[in-house]
């Protein structure tokens, strides 16, 4: 979610540059983030979890606790370490929203990193506490292609992000305690397909001297001396060194640039060499298209790589939280470009005279992508609505299915489930297990599948350690064999303990080892939780937004357990077929249930069910393998409900 009015009018202004990858929004879930170990970053991170957004900007947020004890140079961090790595796709910067409080001391610094999965070079972009807007949603970031360029070993060309997140770290020499919330939002992998300002690849592209000083003497269009591209923008700079001396090449477009929900400008530099002077500052800078607001993000020559391309930006979001004027709620830039200037705080000004060199001028966008497709089974909103779950016999330790309230954030009603797992008496109790039957993988609205049947569940901190908790599926969709997919406590990739944790069952994992046979089937899921060392515990799990992902709609299926269903005998799919095919047909009523296949002179050739079956959605599958080439019949049968359609087998 979009955090600030201001801003959310900048990143959603235009909806087609949407290329912003979320990594993390915090709606439902920590999504995958955790502390720190502390052998690495530090102990003074003590909570991390998932609450609603205390400024009521978004759903849900990720709340961390710090406690800086007063010991000098303590420290603590989130991380997430997905496993495989984060795929970075091409993105150019990392960037997390932040919401800081008054109390934060202006010695600690805040540190966006990154590690890459090839050579696990670590790199960090720290923010003194002392820049920092206190109570407002603004946001910090790593340049990717910035570390890319300064150090050559952080690969992530063909590989991904290993590590990433935020450590906080007191940098005075002297103790300070500090203990407060922090709140995130919003992590997000930005600039994967940049929007064109100029390439230069034919001419200026309206880039001119914009007079902010005498230091500019030439702009023109030239090859590129390093023959990285067809064509660059060169200019030539003097700066006597007698005088504070400027200069500034850019853009005033008629009407403004639309910014097309930005939230960077980039330029990409090449500075000839060494002796350009430590203290110029190269800056890209943007004026606002309404009240002329100027912002600036200056670059000390110092710490920018000579001989070598390099980006250079400016985060129009920060800018827009630290000054108010500068609106782009109009969705346009009126001016843009960089400016050069000298000072003189290591003695006399500094003179120097050579050429630096243009390219690639482009938005990298935050515009908010596309929602991800899901379609939400039960959210337990509903006061006694336990969504279709029961408990299953095989897993006694699941005592009570119940609609409660969420005491994590009691706006909400979930699902609570009674747990009482014991090692003492004649049986043991080491396994609960609750389960919804009939549920669909398939939308036929759409003819697609849902890549995961996902379920947030909270964890109590009381519960001990070492249990494993599975989401399964069992049913036609799976040629009825038990499927499942494991989690386990504490560690990457797994679940936690005192928060919420979002687990998935992976449709699209199954399909591609061949345990989902038939995609237009049903099943039954489950959820396990089971001691392989049992324990004595008793307790409750919360468990919300039962959803699938990857499709936006379901028909014909068990959506909600009031929903009515009909007699219905669907076409076979694929049709014509070879030599399998799927028949789906749906029940009003339980009762006795036949479904005969006949070929054309109406001699049966097989019976696929013959039994009692409950009301709802159902799938066969025929397969003709033994058979030759030509049309079929099928026949659904149950009370007074009878009906055939035709089928081609073709070999």
């Amino acid at each position: 979610m979009t955090r600030l009015g201001i801003i959310f009018s900048i990143l959603v202004a235009a909806s087609s540059f949407a290329t912003a990858q979320i990594v993390a929004d915090f709606e439902t879930g920590v999504n995958g983030f955790a502390i720190g170990p502390s052998g690495d970053f530090g102990t003074a991170l003590t909570v991390l979890k998932r609450v609603a957004d205390p400024t009521t900007k978004s759903a849900g947020v990720l709340q961390t606790n710090w406690n800086f004890a007063g010991a000098a140079f303590n420290k603590g961090a989130i991380l997430l370490k997905p496993s495989g790595g984060l795929a970075v796709h091409g993105a150019r910067i990392l960037t997390f929203w932040l919401y800081v409080p008054d109390s934060i001391p202006a010695t600690f610094n805040i540190a966006i990193f990154a590690q890459d999965n090839i050579h696990f070079a670590f790199h960090s972009t720290n923010y003194p506490g002392s820049t920092l807007p206190r109570k407002k949603w603004f946001p910090l970031s790593i340049d990717l292609a910035q570390t890319t360029v300064k150090d050559s070993t952080f690969n992530l060309v063909t590989g991904n992000i290993f590590q990433a997140g935020i450590q906080i770290d007191n940098a005075a020499s002297t103790s300070t305690a500090w203990a407060e919330s922090l709140y995130i939002d919003n992590v997000a992998l930005i600039g994967a397909a940049p929007v064109p300002i100029a390439s230069f690849e034919s001419g200026l592209e309206g880039f001119t001297d914009q007079a902010f000083g005498p230091a500019l003497k030439t702009v023109k269009q030239v090859p590129d001396p390093t023959s990285k591209s067809s064509g660059v923008m060169q200019t030539s700079w003097i700066f006597p060194n007698d005088t504070l001396s400027k200069g500034a090449v850019g853009i005033t477009p008629t009407g403004g640039l639309a910014s097309g929900g930005a939230q960077f400008i980039t330029y990409w530099v090449f500075l000839p060499d060494t002796t350009m002077p430590d203290s110029m500052t190269v800056g890209v800078f943007a004026q606002d298209n309404l009240h002329f607001s100027y912002q600036e993000n200056p670059t000390l020559a110092r710490d920018i790589p000579k001989k070598t391309w390099y980006p250079l930006t400016l985060d129009l979001a920060q800018a827009a939280v630290k000054d108010s004027t500068f609106d782009l709620v109009g969705g346009k830039v009126f001016k843009t470009g960089i400016q050069l200037q000298t000072y003189n705080y290591k003695g006399p000004f500094p003179r120097w005279a050579d050429s630096m060199y243009t390219d690639n001028v482009a938005f990298l966008t935050y515009a908010v992508a596309p929602p991800p497709k899901k379609y939400v089974l039960a959210d337990f909103n509903t006061i006694g609505d336990v969504g279709g779950f029961g408990k299953e016999s095989f897993g006694p330790a699941a005592t009570a299915v119940a609609n409660g309230v969420d005491t994590t954030n009691a706006a909400n009603r979930v699902l609570v489930v009674t747990y009482s797992f014991s090692d003492t008496g004649a049986t043991k109790v080491d396994k609960g297990v609750i389960s919804r039957d009939n549920i669909s993988i398939w939308s036929a609205s759409a003819d697609t599948t849902a890549t995961d049947i996902a379920i947030d569940v909270y964890i109590p901190p009381s519960m001990p350690d070492s249990f494993h908790l599975a989401v399964a599926y069992q049913g036609t969709a799976t040629g009825n064999a038990f499927t499942q997919d494991d989690y386990f406590v504490a560690g990457p990739g797994t679940v936690q303990t005192g928060q919420w944790n979002t687990v998935k069952y992976s449709v699209a994992g199954h399909i591609a080892n061949h345990s989902i046979t038939n995609t237009r089937g049903t099943g039954k899921v489950y959820i396990q939780i089971f001691y392989p060392s049992v324990k004595n515990w008793s307790g409750k799990l919360f468990y919300d937004n039962l959803t699938l992902l990857g499709i936006t709609s379901l028909t014909s299926v068990a959506q909600n357990i009031t929903t009515p269903y009909e007699y219905r005998l669907y076409n076979n799919y694929p049709n014509p077929f070879n030599p399998t095919t799927n028949i789906r047909y749906e029940l009003k009523v339980s009762g006795k249930v036949t479904l005969k296949v006949y070929d054309i002179l109406g001699q049966e050739v097989e019976t696929l069910v013959d039994e009692q079956q409950e009301a709802g959605g159902h799938t066969a599958v025929f397969d003709g393998k033994r058979l030759a080439s030509g049309a079929y019949f099928y026949t659904l049968h149950t009370g007074s409900f009878l009906k055939t359609q035709k089928m081609m087998l073709i070999k």
